[in-house]
């Protein structure tokens, strides 16, 4: 029965156009931000993951980061180490060559004890200590369990390369070059492992960026779609609402 007083038509294409408005601007935001969920209305549950999701990669791409730097500290290390075991090879060239010399055995006491010192300041230089150094290297806890790398003392070098002691220099040599040996063993199982832990945390971070892209971010071309939809409802609706605005003074014509 038309009404005067009540225009049902005309509210409810009100109403209607009010969702078709909501939905058109939720769409607009989508296309703008590039996500999904732009707000907890949006998908409640989905939020939270996504939130767990950003955390915990950022936590991680931090971790990598860490390895990383521990990763060039150890190859410094190693590179240092690698030159002391050339210095140490040459002493030990002038040690055996000095078993077979008589008068020579000053100049070759020179460069060895030009080696010795430099050595020496070498692996002072590495830890600070003058009595030789110990690697001690902790890489920080990963997990459950902490990665370290535990290097023994690295004996420092001194005495004269005389003839009559080129054998002991020699043995001793020996000894150290071992002691080096093993610390960059050491190193290179610690360089191992964190490069391995280092492409562990980049294939989660990978993932983790993947499950966060499906959950959070907007399907663009979908949305685009819904936007035309939205645009289209509105014109149609604002076209309606004036159609309901207009049947209420029909019932003038009953009037006349």
């Amino acid at each position: 029965m038309p009404s005067i007083l009540n225009n049902i038509a005309a509210l409810g294409a009100s109403n209607q156009l009010n969702i078709t408005n909501t939905g058109m601007q939720s769409t607009i935001q989508r296309l703008t931000t590039g996500k999904r969920i732009n707000m907890a209305s949006d998908d409640a549950s989905g939020l939270v993951i996504a939130n767990t999701l950003t955390s915990q990669t950022l936590v991680d791409g931090q971790a990598e980061s860490n390895a990383n730097n521990l990763l060039s500290s150890l190859q410094t290390d190693d590179g240092t180490l690698n030159e002391a075991t050339n210095l140490l090879t040459r002493a030990a060239e002038l040690a055996q060559e000095a078993q077979a010399t008589g008068a020579e055995a000053t100049p070759l006491d020179a460069e060895y004890q030009s080696i010795i010192a430099t050595f020496n300041s070498l692996v002072s230089s590495t830890e600070g200590g003058t009595a030789g150094i110990t690697l001690t290297t902790a890489l920080g806890s990963f997990g459950n369990s902490a990665l370290q790398v535990t290097i023994g003392a690295i004996t420092a070098l001194s005495g004269s390369l005389a003839t009559g002691s080129a054998s002991a220099a020699a043995a001793t040599i020996a000894t150290v070059l071992g002691e080096v040996g093993t610390a960059r063993g050491g190193i290179g199982a610690g360089e191992q492992s964190l490069q391995a832990y280092s492409n562990v945390l980049g294939i989660q971070d990978q993932n983790q960026t993947a499950q966060l892209s499906q959950i959070q971010d907007a399907n663009v071309a979908q949305e685009v779609v819904n936007l035309t939809k939205w645009q289209i409802l509105n014109q149609s609706g604002i076209s309606a609402l004036g159609k309901a605005n207009q049947a209420g003074q029909s019932i003038l014509s009953l009037l006349q």
